[in-house]
């Protein structure tokens, strides 16, 4: 059904449907309410700088795996671990708002630090999860080293219906060699994408770069500049690598994972 909505060109109307469909899937409303904690697969070791905690996107091919090339650059200098969203896989709950899924990764981002220094990290939509992940630390005293958004258009209605299109291509292209797609899994997309629909940043203290495609993947130009790059409206450095907004994690990730160490490395 997905591939045939992307032939009609109706991906938009498919996602409407998993949206709904995705209301009747088991959910947890606090963390407290999970069967299971969310937990962080390692991907790399080093230690001569803060470990970067990486949050998978909500899309249906996405998990921690989506990190792996760009977690190799970091090996013998810093750890790095990957975190899914809940829901994405069979038997796992979904969260009924965006509050109950925030609150149960900072909680797992804090069990996992035990008191040592850290960096956020998302790429896409896991960017959504990163900045959001880093304001609720901040509430309770906790403030990572630095927030890392790489291409984010989560935030953007505008542009999340300018990029469907390509975001639907990119995603079917890669169905087969990333995980197999399920309908847990398209179900997961819908919900994260209904909970999160209209998700405004709100402001963090805490250091933040944005990392941007150079490369353009889909037909779409902001109707105001011109400008199709990903952006951040809040307090950020900004700074453009090789590649789409796929490729630049695949293979540019090294190159990728290069400026954002240069950029850390270079923070007093």
């Amino acid at each position: 059904m997905l591939r045939e909505a992307g032939t009609q060109g109706t991906s938009g109307e498919f996602m409407d449907l998993l949206m709904q469909a995705s209301r009747f899937r088991p959910s947890f409303a606090s963390p407290a309410g999970l069967r299971k904690a969310p937990s962080l697969v390692r991907l790399s070791r080093g230690a001569t700088g803060a470990g970067l905690i990486c949050f998978s996107s909500i899309l249906s091919i996405s998990g921690p795996h989506q990190y792996s090339r760009f977690a190799s650059a970091f090996r013998g200098r810093r750890d790095v671990h990957a975190m899914a969203a809940p829901g994405f896989v069979r038997g796992e709950q979904l969260p009924s708002t965006t509050e109950a899924v925030v609150e149960a990764k900072a909680e797992a981002v804090l069990r996992h630090a035990d008191g040592a220094p850290f960096v956020l990290l998302g790429h896409s939509s896991g960017g959504i999860f990163a900045h959001a992940v880093a304001g609720k630390l901040e509430e309770a005293g906790v403030f990572p080293e630095a927030v890392v958004l790489i291409d984010i258009y989560s935030h953007d209605d505008d542009a999340i219906l300018g990029i469907q299109p390509g975001l639907s291509a990119g995603v079917d292209e890669r169905q087969d060699t990333y995980v197999p797609v399920d309908d847990n899994r398209l179900l997961a997309m819908g919900a994260y994408f209904r909970l999160f629909a209209g998700w405004k940043p709100e402001a963090v203290k805490t250091p933040t770069l944005l990392v941007r495609a150079q490369e353009q993947f889909f037909d779409w130009t902001r109707a105001t500049d011109g400008d199709w790059r990903s952006y951040w409206d809040l307090e950020h450095t900004a700074l453009d690598v090789p590649g789409n907004h796929f490729t630049m994690m695949e293979q540019h990730a090294r190159t990728t994972a290069l400026a954002v160490e240069e950029w850390l490395d270079a923070r007093p």
